[in-house]
């Protein structure tokens, strides 16, 4: 089918745009390897589904949108589009959602001290309460044993 010229650059430009956004959702998956380590077989098993999900979306795109002819300028723009995003913006995107995790993370930490120092002191002050009667009790007793078996002194019986 033969396109005019109009047609040829919205599906040149679509195509650099879902470029860009390819681009963009694997610094999603970037982000989230970072936030959940993954084994090196993992990260090469996500990749691979990603841009075969990336490439069959593409195709799709141009099943719609070009009645399904794969045209070499839409894989060209596609990689234009992937190109622009990783050089302009991608490094720029990474900075930036590092800086959003530390200070996530940093939340979290003063959060979980907040929380559980309160929970410290209370388990310490239930530990000193044990101490201090059920424990010195049973501590006390342990030791007054010990010290009357020493005492105790065992006569022989003699048989006669």
């Amino acid at each position: 089918m033969i396109l005019s010229i109009n047609n040829q650059l919205f599906l040149f430009l679509l195509s650099v745009l879902f470029g860009f956004v390819t681009g963009f959702f694997y610094d999603f998956l970037v982000i989230f390897r970072k936030i959940i380590k993954h084994f090196k077989f993992i990260v090469q098993i996500e990749d691979l589904i990603y841009w075969t999900v990336s490439a069959l979306l593409l195709f799709f795109i141009m099943l719609k949108e070009n009645h399904g002819e794969i045209r070499g300028f839409l894989i060209l723009g596609s990689f234009l589009g992937m190109i622009l995003y990783f050089s302009l913006i991608s490094k720029i995107f990474l900075k930036i959602s590092d800086k959003i995790l530390s200070f996530i993370k940093k939340i979290l930490i003063v959060t979980f001290k907040i929380v559980f120092t309160p929970i410290g002191y209370v388990l310490k002050l239930f530990k000193k309460i044990f101490d201090l009667t059920i424990g010195y009790i049973i501590f006390k007793k342990i030791k007054l044993n010990k010290i009357n078996l020493k005492k105790i002194k065992f006569k022989k019986k003699i048989r006669k």
